[in-house]
């Protein structure tokens, strides 16, 4: 029998990129329980902004957080006070500057 392999694992690299980008040996547990709090914590407090995808970047002294979202009127807020107070709770769970970019999916339709 043949083993049956995730697609998007044979896509990575191809076609897709990977959803963090970071490297740390000694680190790496911690570094990884970091990446599911922030996407768990994006994932409950942003459910109604039709939320595409997450994509993390880390080094030492900063996160960098990518939302790519079909409705970043709503992620953004009224001048920006939302995604500054999204900053600033990531900023406490992670103790490490946070970067926070909203990007528009274009076209929602085609983003399955």
């Amino acid at each position: 029998m043949g083993q049956k392999v995730h697609p998007e694992s044979m896509r990575v690299g191809y076609i897709h990129d990977w959803k963090s980008t970071w490297f740390s040996e000694k680190e790496f547990a911690d570094y990884l329980l970091e990446d599911i709090k922030i996407r768990d914590h994006i994932d409950n407090k942003l459910s109604h902004a039709g939320l595409s995808s997450i994509t993390i970047k880390k080094n030492k002294a900063e996160v960098e957080v990518n939302i790519h979202t079909a409705r970043p009127g709503i992620v953004i807020g009224k001048s920006g006070s939302e995604v500054d107070a999204l900053r600033k709770e990531l900023h406490k769970m992670t103790n490490k500057a946070v970067k926070v970019n909203i990007l528009e999916i274009k076209r929602p339709e085609l983003d399955a």
